[in-house]
């Protein structure tokens, strides 16, 4: 990893960042200063559990997502439907029952998990006992009924769109992962630049360019990761330069409640 520097950094001209509010899977609320650098994000999280007997992984989504299982992720799946309070549960099982699905719908999120081999006898439905579902359109929350039965954990935030992929977590979730000098000062905390996970013919794509680097922004509540998309994802580079990709990322701000 490199320590993002810069000297004299100016923001690129364009639109101030907007406040926006969104809902992590636990529950709490999480303020969100995106630059205009990022472009348009719809919003996706993810969430673990774990307990006596469980270990089950959670991936939410904008509402309308499930439907690319039976016709692009488990081609000719059958299908079960059941109306719970506040949502509908729907299984998907592989015809050859090699894998399986459990989608809970509400009405602007979904929250799916997966099972790895076939679905169980009663399709997943006293499982979701375990877990209370609240759908909003700010997000969606997922939790233990009770937390003496299971303990949540991973819970992170996902901002997807044309030019960007943003992660956000808790501070203190993230903090085993940050670099262990100091980054670039910035108003929201300290920013650094890390090195991507890319395929020789990808890092060839991008290398000596912003978007050869993730960057990593640490506050006092939260934390954010953030790729910016470039000929590696098959799209035009984002045509800025280091110092103005780093003043623009010096806008982002995040503040986790919860």
């Amino acid at each position: 990893m490199t320590a993002a520097t810069a000297g004299g950094v100016e923001t690129p001209a364009g639109a101030p960042p907007v406040w926006t509010t969104r809902v992590a899977p636990s529950g709490a609320r999480v303020a969100l200063l995106v630059p205009e650098v990022l472009g348009s994000l719809r919003w996706y999280a993810s969430t673990r559990f774990t307990g006596p007997r469980t270990a089950r992984q959670f991936f939410l989504a904008p509402r309308g997502e499930h439907r690319v299982i039976p016709t692009h992720v488990l081609p000719g799946a059958r299908e079960r439907r059941v109306p719970l309070r506040g949502a509908d549960a729907v299984l998907f099982e592989a015809a050859d029952r090699s894998d399986s699905a459990l989608v809970l719908v509400g009405p602007h999120h979904e929250a799916t998990t997966w099972f790895g081999g076939p679905a169980p006898a009663d399709g997943g439905l006293s499982m979701l006992e375990a877990f209370r579902f609240a759908d909003d359109p700010a997000g969606a929350t997922l939790v233990p009924a009770s937390d003496l039965l299971l303990r949540q954990s991973g819970v992170s935030l996902i901002g997807r769109g044309d030019r960007a992929t943003l992660v956000v977590r808790r501070a203190v979730d993230a903090l085993p992962t940050l670099p262990e000098w100091a980054g670039l000062r910035v108003p929201a905390g300290e920013l650094w630049r890390a090195d991507r996970l890319l395929s020789d013919t990808a890092s060839a794509l991008v290398s000596g360019t912003v978007h050869q680097w993730r960057y990593v922004l640490a506050g006092q509540s939260a934390a954010l990761d953030v790729v910016l998309h470039g000929p590696e994802s098959g799209r035009a580079p984002i045509g800025l330069t280091e110092d103005q990709v780093l003043g623009a990322l010096g806008a982002l701000d995040a503040a986790w409640v919860g």
